[in-house]
């Protein structure tokens, strides 16, 4: 009989806090005066803030350890994106807090949502089985929709919700039928058991191929890979802007985690194989989301088909490695990808924080015609909006552009130089789109001097905190390797490879 020392659940702390966090929370959520809610989620993102800062700083001193019968792994990535994640999710509840008041959204139900989905986040990070590795994108994905929904007035956030339920369920189907498949032909759902039977070869190639299809489209599903990215730009475009955020930041970085984790661990001997569905994904993604991206007139669609576009170079980080051939270019690879993923929702986190703190009133404005108020409005938020747009376009100093310069790097490495063609094309078509932005929000904004327009405070703290994160893009952006390095020893520190 397993006793609580036997299966080494110490170490799984960071699940645990999170799981009394959501208790205490909702039971003092009821009890506490509306007046007091405030303190109570200010305390909560506080708390989140020095938990995540906490894990970084103890992922550079843990050692890889299998726990819970080698269902859960303990390392290095998953303590460090796990603290990643949990800081981006309390920005996102801070820049939250208003336009939740505004738009009369129940703050305490948004906050639960979001607690459970970074519990979700957690388990994909760690998790080292195939039910594990299904129980915690279920509990994201359940909590998404939940959040979507929340906007019980919107018909549209409702008629996105329940096109996200079923799209979702969808590739549900098609990844529990996949990894049956894989345990038909393993007869294992543990990943470093269905390493073991892949290379010792008494398997069913043709079984076990079919099944890792089935996985790597129910996975590309949750990335939002093309063509699996029917419901992005829907699920965006009804969600209200704060769980908007919450779908683009942190779940991108569990699913990359995990996506690693999964294919290295336990599919190192078909790398041939899902490294091309990789490739494919990434050409899909980088022409469907550049191309469309440019009609939209929507911001947040726009942003929608724009995460598509950075998706497919995320896909392409994940398909660079080069396995079996060359260990430092396969480490350089997969940190390359975990870089280029921080960097990315470095960027959108302050997009995103620019739209909730320019908002005013009930109705929500996302024609992108509407950002030329802004520059008038709030000089701030405006200067700070077209940084954190260069960096997405990767237009230098800033960080954006070091990040696809590397992933470059990573698929010339590899061999694949149509693919890295492909992508620096689309990159100068996401160019046009993301410049576009910046003339309505400066060009057309000054044009406006003539109109006054009264100047939106919106509090010393979230003005502070988009400033910094728009100095940290072009810090990051000069000196790029302080955090490539952190990404490089975090790879290899916990990948075996």
């Amino acid at each position: 009989m397993n006793s609580f020392v036997n299966l080494k659940i110490n170490l799984a702390y960071a699940e645990v806090v999170v799981f009394f966090i959501i208790i205490i929370f909702l039971f003092l959520s009821l009890l506490l005066e509306k007046n007091k809610l405030k303190i109570l989620n200010n305390s909560l993102i506080v708390f989140l803030i020095g938990f995540g800062s906490f894990l970084i700083y103890d992922s550079m001193s843990i050692d890889t350890t299998y726990i819970l019968n080698r269902m859960y792994v303990t390392d290095s990535m998953s303590y460090f994106l796990k603290g990643i994640c949990s800081i981006v999710v309390a920005f996102t509840l801070f820049y939250s807090e208003r336009y939740l008041n505004e738009l009369n959204i129940p703050s305490p139900e948004f906050v639960l949502l979001a607690l459970f989905g970074l519990l979700g986040q957690f388990i994909m990070l760690s998790a080292h089985h195939l039910l594990t590795i299904y129980l915690g994108i279920e509990l994201l994905s359940l909590s998404l929709i939940a959040c979507v929904a929340l906007n019980r007035d919107s018909k549209i956030s409702v008629e996105a919700a329940m096109k996200y339920f079923v799209l979702a369920a969808l590739a549900s189907g098609f990844l529990l039928y996949g990894m049956s498949m894989v345990y038909g032909a393993t007869g294992s759902l543990e990943l470093l058991s269905i390493y073991d039977k892949l290379l010792g070869g008494q398997i069913n190639n043709v079984v076990m191929i079919f099944g890792l299809v089935f996985v790597v489209a129910g996975l590309a599903f949750k990335l939002g890979a093309v063509p699996f990215h029917m419901w992005v730009p829907d699920v965006y475009h009804g969600s209200a802007l704060p769980t908007t955020l919450l779908i683009s930041s942190a779940p991108k970085i569990a699913a990359v985690g995990l996506i690693i984790r999964f294919l290295i661990e336990g599919f190192t001997t078909f790398s041939a194989d899902w490294q091309k569905m990789f490739l494919l994904l990434s050409i899909f993604s980088l022409i469907v989301g550049n191309f469309v991206a440019i009609l939209q007139k929507n911001i947040k669609r726009m942003l929608a088909y724009s995460t598509i576009g950075h998706i497919g170079f995320i896909s392409a980080g994940l398909a660079s490695g080069i396995l079996n051939e060359s260990l430092g270019l396969t480490v350089s690879a997969y940190s390359n990808t975990i870089f280029y993923v921080i960097t990315y929702i470095l960027s959108v986190l302050g997009c995103f924080s620019v739209l909730l703190c320019s908002h005013s009133g009930k109705i929500e404005k996302d024609d992108i015609q509407d950002l030329k108020v802004i520059v008038n409005n709030n000089p701030v938020l405006a200067w700070s909006m077209v940084i954190f747009i260069f960096s997405m376009a990767g237009i230098p100093p800033t960080i954006g552009f070091y990040a696809k310069l590397v992933i470059l790097k990573s698929l010339v490495n590899a061999g694949h130089i149509i693919t890295a063609v492909i992508a620096v094309l689309s990159s100068a078509v996401g160019a046009f789109y993301y410049l576009r932005i910046v003339k309505i929000l400066i060009f057309d904004g000054y044009d406006l001097k003539s109109h006054p327009i009264k100047s939106n405070s919106i509090g010393f703290f979230h003005s502070s905190f988009i400033s910094i994160n728009a100095i940290t893009i072009l810090f990051l952006g000069i000196f790029p390797g302080l955090l490539m390095d952190i990404c490089f020893g975090v790879i290899n520190n916990s990948l075996d490879f």
